[in-house]
């Protein structure tokens, strides 16, 4: 005769299955809520974490992973690996589409950063002599920035069209006989002790302690080409997970901290 507590025991038994399931599924949904970001060190980094902060109150886990060279990050996206990146402008992540095969695209427009023309010897472009020596990045984008930056200063003129592609050799009129002297970015601001003008981007002159008012001729921060970007694989556009992560990016809390410590960054929001 069976037991009349094996009604109860089984009970009991279902009722743990479905407080187990219960868990199981709750553990998936907590999981599911989780975003990886690649960044660069630097800036990026420090404002991401207050994002993180927003999105944990909005029940999303942001985890960071730093890549330290500007490769990796657009590979690591388009592999999966990370679920969206943000440490380039359109305009790198452009050159980058065209040399690579990969499934990314912006996804939303952060903050727009204008390079500038720095000079500790010259308070204004009139000063300018003859042959002065001019520094501008080695690696082709921020070379082309600088060059472009020269042109808007009316120093030099470019081939019509070259636009973002500009090199040393599209230079077609020198009135006052410049030396471009190619450097790598990071000893551009070094390089104010030995040129009469650099090109230099905020990533740079930041750290270096310049400040942003000296600038004699700056970029469009309109420019779109200009704007730095979050990046996300196309099949991925629409997923909630990234767009949870861009509204705590483009969160009031945000936009303050930005403004507040790096007043260099133009805000899109």
């Amino acid at each position: 005769m069976p037991s009349a507590t094996a009604p109860l025991a089984r009970r009991q038994i279902l009722r743990a299955a479905a407080l187990f399931s219960a868990l199981a599924i709750s553990t998936v949904a907590v999981a599911a809520d989780r975003i990886k970001i690649g960044l660069n060190p630097g800036p990026t980094v420090d404002v991401v974490r207050v994002v993180q902060k927003v999105a944990a109150a909005r029940g999303l886990e942001v985890e960071i992973v730093e890549i330290s060279d500007w490769i990796r990050p657009n590979l690591a996206l388009d592999d999966g690996a990370i679920d969206v990146n943000f440490y380039q402008n359109t305009a790198y992540l452009n050159t980058q589409l065209k040399k690579q095969n990969l499934n990314i695209v912006p996804v939303a427009a952060v903050w727009s950063i204008q390079s500038g023309l720095f000079s500790k010897k010259i308070k204004s472009l009139n000063e300018l002599p003859e042959r002065a020596s001019v520094s501008v990045a080695s690696d082709p984008l921020n070379g082309a920035r600088g060059l472009l930056l020269l042109e808007k200063a009316g120093l030099i003129k470019l081939k019509p069209g070259v636009g973002i592609d500009a090199t040393t050799f599209d230079v077609v009129s020198n009135p006052k006989n410049l030396k471009i002297v190619q450097v790598e970015g990071p000893q551009l601001a070094r390089s104010l002790d030995d040129v009469y003008l650099s090109a230099i981007s905020p990533y740079i002159y930041i750290p270096a302690g310049i400040d942003r008012k000296t600038a004699l001729v700056e970029e469009d921060w309109k420019d779109p080409l200009f704007h730095q970007v979050i990046v996300a694989r196309k099949d991925r556009v629409n997923d909630p997970k990234i767009q949870k992560f861009i509204a705590s990016f483009q969160s009031p809390e945000v936009k303050q901290y930005i403004q507040e410590k790096y007043p260099a960054f133009k805000v899109l929001w």
